[in-house]
């Protein structure tokens, strides 16, 4: 039984209890006064009870006064109404309890896999990436109805007490590879003060919305304490630092690289990262990712294309319409480093935003409702006013770090009115109101629970998050001979792991789709890392010296 059906059947029952006891006291009181006949307790109670269950209306009737005629009709109609809503309140909850199908209290033998205490938001992403990659997983749910509704969505769930030496043997604590506690929700620190008594092998993280708290749950035994709100503002400002070196190549004339983040409507939602390629067929080329807050320069299979995933793209204007076809979203040509950058907000993400963009030395202007050492102005972001005074109004981009998503939303659409050609960056709480920020105009948006999610999967497969040494390098090179004589784009990919971008011939640049030839003085554009690229080279000069 939840806590609040318990609630509500002690509140039903009592006043039920009352009601009985002053309708009795009325009752008796009523026959000796109006009817001239006296009546014990137990018999004004029996008759009362017979009269509010309609199973009866006691051996009194009929009266002959009007006052005992109205009282019995008010029991009367009481009765009938404490039947209705006994219903809806209690019989029902109970019925679709004895139907609906209840999570397991154990789980089959399974090892290696991550046990999360606690569905929350934050931990929403991580278990979508566990499914991805078939790496199994449990969520000990303390809440039994919650704990119904996952087990009902088809999530691995158990019911219990995650702070409980027998729920965390039940869920084979000793084979786990790890466990996740959303420390933000306190009570769920005993689970993390048990694991370590049991002192077992799986390393536990701890994700926190304060990094202050941090400390106390290293105290408690945790391994990793995860911040996601400052990797979150760290991701948003890293969005304003450029991720491609063209050394150089300079794009014109309708070809250019563009930003495309996936639309809600996409086919490529819930896809393999690579699957992304399927936008190149008109002869555009995906140069990387941002996935989560993280840029890839390479397309790995074991990551899942989200609302959260932004191409970056290079192509001309005519090869675009297939990849605004598959992300459902317009493209916008891509513009790092338009600053200076307005920063609304200085908690714990804009803090981060601003650190990044110091060291970056890239210009920015902070904006919050209260004073403090990073702010410059003071006041509310939602008003005009404010906003030019920050300097919008000729600012190249806008973070928008605000703990609320409706004000975040209000200021993104003032700031669109003051300057329609700034870069929108939002960071979102809610993973739901992504659309609602593309929708109103941002260009780019992150939600807390994506970056979590992410982080979480870095520190439980010991991966390595992306550094500014991984951009993508585009360079411009003769063709080679093996390349000339059987041109095929793919070919490029294959033997060198580089993108072929586009064919330059005489000062312009096209797509290179499988229809167009090559020619001597063609010169082609190539990128990938800078590994790959040297990898082009070596190939480039094995085959020139053949």
């Amino acid at each position: 039984m939840t806590t609040d059906l318990r609630r509500r059947l002690v509140v039903y029952v009592t006043s039920l209890l009352v009601l009985i006891a002053v309708y009795s006291a009325a009752y008796r009181w009523g026959m000796a006064a109006f009817e001239e006949e006296s009546r014990t307790w137990f018999g004004a109670m029996d008759v009362v009870v017979q009269s509010m269950t309609t199973t009866g209306y006691g051996q009194d009737a009929p009266w002959t006064s009007v006052e005992m005629t109205l009282l019995m009709v008010l029991i009367q109609v009481t009765g009938i109404a404490y039947i209705f809503v006994a219903f809806p309140a209690f019989v029902v909850p109970w019925l679709e309890r004895l139907v609906r199908p209840a999570p397991p209290g154990e789980i089959g033998t399974v090892t290696d896999h991550v046990i999360v205490v606690g569905y929350t938001s934050l931990c929403r992403t991580l278990v979508d990436e566990l499914e991805a990659t078939g790496t199994g997983y449990v969520i000990v749910e303390p809440d039994e109805e919650r704990a119904r509704s996952l087990f009902e969505a088809d999530f691995s769930v158990t019911h219990g007490d995650p702070s409980s030496a027998g729920t965390l043997a039940d869920v084979q604590l000793d084979d786990a590879r790890a466990v996740v506690v959303d420390a933000s929700n306190r009570e769920h620190i005993g689970s993390i003060v048990e694991i370590d008594r049991l002192d077992v092998d799986a390393d536990v993280f701890a994700i926190v919305a304060d990094p202050e708290r941090a400390r106390y749950l290293r105290y408690a035994g945790v391994d990793e304490v995860l911040s996601p709100k400052h990797r979150l503002g760290k991701a948003l400002a890293d969005k304003l630092r450029s991720v491609v070196d063209t050394d150089g190549v300079e794009f014109g004339d309708g070809f250019d690289c563009y930003e495309f983040q996936i639309g809600s409507g996409s086919d490529l939602l819930g896809d393999p990262l690579v699957a992304a390629r399927r936008v190149e067929s008109d002869g555009a080329t995906v140069l990387g990712a941002w996935v989560r807050g993280d840029f890839f320069p390479t397309l790995p299979s074991d990551l899942r294309i989200d609302r959260n995933t932004t191409l970056l793209v290079a192509g001309a204007t005519e090869s675009l319409e297939r990849v605004e076809s598959l992300t459902r979203t317009d493209g916008r040509p891509y513009r790092p480093e338009r600053t200076p950058a307005v920063v609304v907000g200085t908690g714990i993400v804009g803090s981060a935003a601003i650190g990044t963009l110091e060291r970056a030395d890239l210009e920015w202007v902070a904006v919050d409702l209260e004073d403090g050492p990073f702010v410059d102005v003071v006041g509310d972001a939602t008003e005009e006013a404010v906003l030019s005074a920050a300097g919008v109004d000729d600012a190249g981009s806008i973070i928008l770090a605000l703990d609320e998503d409706r004000e975040a939303l209000v200021t993104s659409l003032v700031a669109r009115a003051l300057n329609p050609d700034v870069s929108c960056l939002v960071g979102a709480n809610l993973d739901g109101n992504v659309e609602r920020f593309t929708t109103a105009g941002a260009d780019y948006v992150l939600a807390l629970p994506s970056v979590a999610g992410r982080m979480l999967t870095e520190a439980i497969f010991e991966r390595e998050a992306m550094t500014f040494a991984d951009s993508v390098h585009v360079r411009s090179t003769d063709v080679p001979g093996w390349l000339a004589d059987d041109f095929d784009r793919s070919r490029v990919r294959e033997r060198t792991g580089c993108s072929l971008v586009a064919i330059e011939r005489h000062g312009r640049y096209y797509s290179p789709t499988d229809d167009l030839a090559v020619v001597s003085d063609d010169r082609l554009v190539v990128a990938g890392t800078e590994s790959r690229i040297d990898a082009f080279g070596d190939e480039f000069d094995a085959d020139a010296d053949a």
